[in-house]
């Protein structure tokens, strides 16, 4: 687990460096930089064939920066739609502002009416904060890491890669003020600032801060990056220090990348020293499968044979635990599956042929349909569905005509399940389309509409609910009141995307679903805090439908806004309301603990005398072990 987490920081380091790699210089323009904008600059594109809307965005750009006044409010900016005109405008702006300017801009940023495209706010946070980072770093980081709803992993790293290049300590003094976990985030981002620290140096920051073996990691990583003059040389230098420190698990991205270089020096030869080297070294494994994966992409089917010939009993799990396969399916997935044959039946043999069928099929969907005569009959089926599963990514139309030739119902049935939910997102008129096409004797289409509402819902919410209106109701014998419309648990969800949509539409629910409809909106009501639309919500419903309506929301009222339920039990319509409530928030309590013993003994008083007795009933029941007369009186209850 501890390598997992020092890969893992580690990849983020990577993903942030590269990320500044633009930014960084970027900001650190000088400010004449603005002056970029209305300079001439050739180019391919002819004025004329701009839309309007690029052309005015440059304008507004142009004229911001000619004028020498940024506007205090960040609607009135206007972005250019390409990607480079963009960044040189966001960084012309920024690069003008005041740190005042800086910080107030940052606090925009984060406000919630903001209209700005995510990857566009992103962008504008990253410079932001690139340049405060160099006049008032603390007030930079605290802006991304004390507010708890907006912490901001990414964006952080950016402030502290920033801030350890000009004044370490101060980084490092910060980091140690996080909790372990915390400050695992960020110790690559403190070791990556500095090129002239060295091991000794990096090794102590990273003791301090609580992982040694990321120090390892990074000095390994800074051997193999860029053009390496002597591969076998550095090879060993990575090796004898892991071995001599006892962090072998720390290699696996130097080493990959040096055996690559290595081999495009000497050949596919050198194999032998290379596995030689570390194979004594059990901890050498997952480095192994790291090296055999990266030469694996020039090389596939050799790097399998060298694998399957040379590694013993541990080639089966290297060779499960690289990329090979994936590396050779891709190049000729034909061919892996012709080696395959040859070997004897395993389950790393079915593993394999997994593998090739996944591959294959995510490359090339219609090539594996249009040859499933290559691949060996008992993985047929696997890779018919595999292929269909692929082409609906890319091509729902031309996948739902295979799917309706799958003979087997089930599968059919699952593909076509499949095939709504991805198309939906792409297209939902043609998705609902193509289901309400499929013949009406075809049990396909009535097994479909179910899920194609559900899908519909984020989508076209309204379309969901009219298909889960039109479907029949299904009746529970044992249980009528969960009988209801599938259209109550479609408003259900739809009340938690947009729940002025889902009031609108709950008048047409059907009265078999009424009280589980109103109770779901209730609950969303309650988790946006607005308790009293709950108890105005409960007019619209019978005398006997609003006790059972403040019922199903009470537990969620009581874990939401404990003291507001507590408050408002005088205002509930009536004694048995207050009542039901009462002994629902009872039970719940033993399990959330979420009202004090003197609170419950207050909410217990609005309890009537056949409800209390329910209570004491209900306490004495051994739920480990309940009586048939237990569970006849929790059945009643359920449906109370």
């Amino acid at each position: 687990m501890q390598n997992l987490r020092t890969h893992a920081v580690v990849l983020l380091a990577g993903v942030v460096i590269g990320v500044l790699c633009v930014i960084g210089v970027l900001v650190l323009l000088p400010d004449d930089t603005a002056r970029l904008e209305g300079q001439p600059r050739s180019t391919s594109m002819d004025t004329d064939s701009l839309t309007q809307r690029d052309q005015t965005a440059k304008n507004r750009a142009r004229s911001l920066d000619r004028h020498g006044s940024m506007p205090t409010d960040l609607d009135d900016l206007v972005f250019p739609k390409q990607a480079f005109d963009r960044k040189m405008s966001i960084v012309s702006w920024v690069a003008s502002l005041s740190e005042d300017q800086v910080s107030s801009w940052l606090e925009q940023s984060i406000d919630p009416s903001l209209n700005l495209p995510s990857s566009i706010l992103q962008e504008l946070q990253s410079t932001l904060l690139q340049k405060l980072a160099v006049t008032a770093p603390d007030q930079a980081f605290a802006f991304t890491w004390t507010r708890d709803e907006q912490r901001n992993i990414a964006m952080a790293s950016i402030v502290l890669l920033e801030w350890a290049s000009s004044d370490l300590d101060a980084a490092i003094a910060q980091v140690k003020q996080l909790s372990e976990s915390e400050a695992a985030n960020f110790l690559p981002i403190i070791l990556r600032a500095r090129d002239d620290m060295s091991l000794d140096r990096q090794r102590e920051i990273a003791r301090d801060l609580g992982n040694e073996s990321v120090a390892f990691s990074n000095y390994f990583w800074k051997l193999s990056r860029g053009e390496i003059e002597n591969p076998k040389e550095t090879w060993y230098d990575i090796v004898n220090i892991a071995n001599r420190e006892g962090v072998q698990q720390t290699t696996g991205f130097a080493l990959s990348r040096v055996a690559a270089e290595w081999v495009k020096e000497e050949g596919l030869e050198i194999l032998d020293e290379i596995v030689s080297s570390i194979s004594l070294e059990t901890d050498y494994t997952a480095t192994l499968s790291n090296i055999l994966t990266t030469l694996s992409r020039d090389a596939p089917e050799k790097i399998f044979d060298f694998a399957l010939n040379n590694l013993g009993d541990q080639a089966y799990d290297i060779i499960q635990n690289s990329g090979i396969i994936f590396n050779w399916a891709s190049e000729d997935p034909m061919g892996v599956l012709v080696k395959m044959e040859s070997l004897p039946a395993s389950g790393f043999k079915q593993n394999v042929f997994w593998r090739v069928i996944w591959q294959w099929a995510d490359d090339n969907p219609r090539q594996i349909l249009e040859r499933l005569e290559l691949v060996p009959e008992p993985h047929r089926v696997h890779a018919r569905r595999t292929a269909i599963q692929a082409l609906t990514r890319t091509s729902p139309k031309e996948a739902a005509k295979y799917v309706i030739r799958e003979e087997d119902f089930e599968t059919r049935l699952t593909l076509a399940n499949s095939l709504i939910t991805t198309w939906s997102y792409q297209d939902s008129d043609a998705t609902k389309e193509w289901v309400l096409g499929l013949p009406e004797n075809d049990p396909l289409r009535a097994a479909l509409i179910r899920p194609l509402a559900s899908t519909l819902i984020s989508t076209d919410p309204r379309a969901a609910f009219q298909l889960a209106l039109e479907q029949p109701i299904e009746e529970n014998e044992s249980n009528p009141y969960l009988s209801w419309g599938y259209e109550s648990t479609i408003l259900a969800s739809i009340a938690y995307q947009d729940i002025d949509l889902a009031i609108e539409l709950l008048p047409q629910v059907r009265d078999q679903g009424k009280t589980y409809a109103y109770g779901a909106i209730g609950n969303s009501l309650i988790q946006k805090g607005e308790t009293q639309k709950v108890i105005d919500l409960a007019s619209q419903l019978s005398t006997s439908e609003q006790a059972k309506y403040f019922q199903s929301v009470s537990t969620m009222w009581a874990t939401q806004d404990p003291q507001g339920l507590l408050n408002a039990f005088d205002d509930l319509p009536s004694t048995e309301i207050k009542s039901r409530v009462a002994f629902s928030v009872s039970i719940s309590n033993v399990s959330r603990n979420t009202y004090t013993a003197e609170e419950i003994a207050r909410i217990e008083k609005y309890m009537d005398r056949e409800t209390r007795q329910k209570l004491e009933t209900y306490r004495e029941i051994d739920f480990n072990n309940p009586s048939p007369e237990d569970q006849k009186f929790l059945r009643e209850l359920y449906s109370w």
